[in-house]
């Protein structure tokens, strides 16, 4: 059970004493770690903790916490609080499917405590279907039972509008081509009722096979148009969708992909998307010319004999029925059919990306093992779709074929009492054979159709997804680099923050260290300042202006960032280093180069600044990426610098170089520097010494050292582990 009142804003209107329960939240364990059941209980004054038969067992003055918070824990967590003389306490234990829960209750909790307004949302991770109460196969997917399938296939039917002049054409080729099916059961009735059985007309006959004959050349030739515009359709519809998806999922959040996993994303731009376009290309289309073809024979075979074309049409209703009550079930399997392939595809990529870890760790046995229970589960949903369908499609077939006897029966009578000729009842049964192919191909339609509903649910969700705030805000022209974050406080789960009221000021120009134990919020704050998340509480300024205000891609054009694992792309060292400045001149790059100590290494390699780096820089040494990352920041000459543990893991001659050209990199520029090796920082203007997610310490290097705090005993504890390594800072 996951009660909430949300969006509580006033709170002037409230007793301090009002009892009534804000959050009321069910665990699956007891209170001292069982399996079982308990339940947290926060009102404006209170936190309640009780037990499945409702008597209390904490009850809390909220007046008393000092802080209360969730504590991951092996299988599962915890509620923690905290008093004012610091004693903590665990109230609630909870499993690892109710954590996402209890986070979002612990981070209420703690609004209610700071007298801010309720303003949490638990039902989004409740794992069911809000409409139909379906479990969910992603507590933050879409429910597979629940997808409006019209408002898809409008939504997927838009890639068609560029081309609406080749569909047209399409369109109307397929008419043609129904208009010419139409004509060979008339030819062949005549042929059997005015040649073979009557005045045996050989001028006739000729007549007939001649038209016949031209017919089916017509009908060939618009069959070859028909391909080549689908073909044409098809290129530049796969490339429209491909490129639709594809540019979603690089506007999409950092936070998106820390969900999500790579091979997940890339299963949703191949897999899906070619579900999609074999619909828009191949389906679509049929659909028009059979769903034409049928209106057509339906209308020859009225035209003939009305009765026939009744009897033709008695097993209708019945296969109506199994469409009508099978296509749900049906859509649902082929939605979890598209889930098991994203959970192949993440960790395929995984595994293979990996792959040096696994070899060094002889792990290959057990990868195959895992990639053979995904295997499995793909096969095993896969059959159980096909079965589902093919089971469904044979009930179908049963009662299509069942209309070809009651014609043979009907029509056999008929012919034999003379209320019909023997030509016009080879004409009825030769429609009806045409019949059967649409009426098969509509059966094939179901589950072409759930296939791709199911694969455009899935792409629609990631093109939905909460993209960066591009184009919002003023554009920044030029900064001088004053930065000042007042009160910034920032946590991946809401609840548990990382980083807390932070505080600092910063001048154009200067170099500031972060210096802190793993763990502590280095790596936060510079994704904050890059601003790949906004701070949860408090703004970060620069010039004077919150960040926010200004425009997202050229906020980022004022920022260049070298990483500790530098990342190239597959291309050659020159696109590399300009990467960040297309336009820069051949000259302008070498410039860079020099700046950065890469230009000499660089001639020495076999085609220069044309020699390719391979995937991810693979054919380079960790130094001589750094290198190349530090021209590619020097080229892109930004005004604010972030250097993320730049010189962390290569060797002393290496660092040296690094450490020379990082100083033409800085110079003029307001910088931002996580260093591995304490002693790198010594020339920062200001060293912020972060533990736990808060500023403890802040000056100069020789300050730090004086005041023998957290930044001395850090300088003292890396001196004795170098001294027992043996190294030579």
């Amino acid at each position: 059970m996951v009660t909430i009142t949300p969006n509580i804003v006033d709170h002037s209107n409230h007793s301090v004493h009002d009892e009534t329960p804000l959050i009321v939240l069910e665990s699956d364990m007891t209170i001292d770690g069982q399996f079982g059941l308990s339940v947290m209980t926060v009102t404006r004054t209170e936190l309640l903790i009780s037990d499945e038969n409702q008597k209390t067992i904490h009850q809390i003055p909220l007046a008393d916490i000092k802080s209360i918070r969730n504590e991951p824990l092996v299988g599962g967590g915890s509620i923690q609080i905290s008093d004012h003389s610091g004693r903590v306490r665990t109230v609630i234990y909870y499993s690892l499917s109710r954590s996402p829960h209890f986070s979002e209750a612990a981070r209420g909790a703690e609004q209610l405590l700071a007298g801010k307004p309720l303003e949490i949302n638990i039902a989004k991770w409740n794992a069911r279907c809000a409409k139909c109460n379906r479990l969910l196969p992603d507590h933050e997917g879409i429910c597979p039972a629940c997808i409006n399938r019209s408002k898809t296939l409008l939504r997927i039917a838009k890639f068609m509008h560029p081309y609406l002049l080749q569909a047209s054409q399409l369109f109307i080729l397929a008419m043609l081509l129904m208009l010419l099916s139409l004509v060979p059961p008339v030819i062949q009735g005549s042929l059997i009722d005015r040649v073979f059985t009557a005045h045996h007309d050989m001028k006739l006959l000729t007549e007939l096979v001649i038209i016949w004959f031209l017919v089916m050349l017509a009908s060939t030739y618009i069959q070859v148009l028909s391909g080549r515009t689908t073909a044409y359709l098809a290129g530049n519809i796969a490339a429209d969708l491909r490129s639709e998806v594809y540019r979603a999922v690089e506007l999409l959040t950092v936070g998106y992909f820390e969900k999500k996993q790579i091979g997940s994303v890339i299963s949703r731009i191949t897999q899906d998307t070619d579900r999609v376009w074999g619909f828009l290309v191949d389906g679509l289309p049929y659909l028009a010319s059979n769903g034409l073809l049928l209106i057509g024979i339906m209308i020859m075979l009225f035209i003939t004999n009305w009765v026939l074309a009744l009897s033709v049409l008695a097993p209708l209703p019945f296969i109506l029925a199994i469409s009508v009550f099978s296509w749900k079930s049906i859509s649902r399997l082929y939605f979890h059919v598209g889930q098991k392939w994203s959970r192949f595809h993440m960790h395929l990529n995984e595994s293979l990306t990996g792959i040096k870890v696994v070899k060094i760790f002889t792990r290959e046995e057990s990868e195959f093992q895992k990639f053979s229970t995904f295997n499995s589960e793909l096969r095993d949903s896969g059959i159980r779709a096909d079965r589902r369908w093919f089971t469904i499609f044979g009930a179908m077939t049963i009662f299509t074929a069942s209309g070809q006897l009651i014609t043979w029966i009907v029509g056999g009578l008929m012919v034999m009492h003379r209320h019909l000729s023997l030509g016009d009842f080879i004409r009825v049964n030769a429609y009806i054979a045409m019949l059967y192919a649409p009426l098969q191909w509509f059966g094939d339609l179901n589950q072409w159709f759930s296939r791709a509903m199911a694969g455009a649910e899935r792409i629609f969700e990631l093109i939905d997804a909460d993209a960066e705030p591009y184009g919002k805000g003023g554009k920044v022209q030029h900064i001088t680099g004053a930065i000042e974050l007042q009160n910034v406080r920032f946590g991946y789960d809401k609840s548990n923050p990382v980083i807390k009221d932070f505080n600092f000021k910063v001048k154009p120009g200067e170099m500031i260290g972060f210096v802190g134990k793993s763990g502590a919020g280095k790596s936060t704050t510079i994704n904050l300042l890059c601003r790949f998340y906004d701070p949860d509480a408090g703004s970060i300024l620069i010039d004077g202006v919150n960040y926010l205000d200004f425009d997202l891609h050229s906020l980022r054009k004022q920022i260049g960032v070298v990483l500790q694992e530098p990342f190239l792309f597959h291309g050659t060292i020159a696109e590399n280093i300009s990467y960040a400045n297309p336009e820069a001149s051949f000259m302008e790059i070498v410039e860079a180069a020099k700046a950065a100590n890469a230009h000499q290494f660089i001639l020495g390699k076999p085609d220069a600044y044309d020699t390719l780096v391979g995937e991810k820089g693979a054919k380079l040494s960790g130094g001589e990426k750094q290198r190349i990352s530090i021209a590619r920041a020097l080229l892109h000459n930004p005004r604010i610098l972030i250097l993320d543990e730049a010189t962390s893991s290569v060797d002393v001659e290496t660092e040296k170089q690094i450490q020379e050209a990082l100083v033409t990199l800085v110079k003029g520029r307001t910088t931002f520097a996580i260093a591995h090796r304490l002693s790198t920082l010594r020339n920062a203007d200001k060293l912020i010494v972060l533990e736990k997610g808060e500023i403890v310490e802040m000056g100069t290097h020789a300050e730090l050292i004086d005041k023998q705090g957290a930044f001395y005993n850090l300088v003292q504890t890396q001196t004795r582990v170098t001294e027992i390594l043996g190294e030579d800072e």
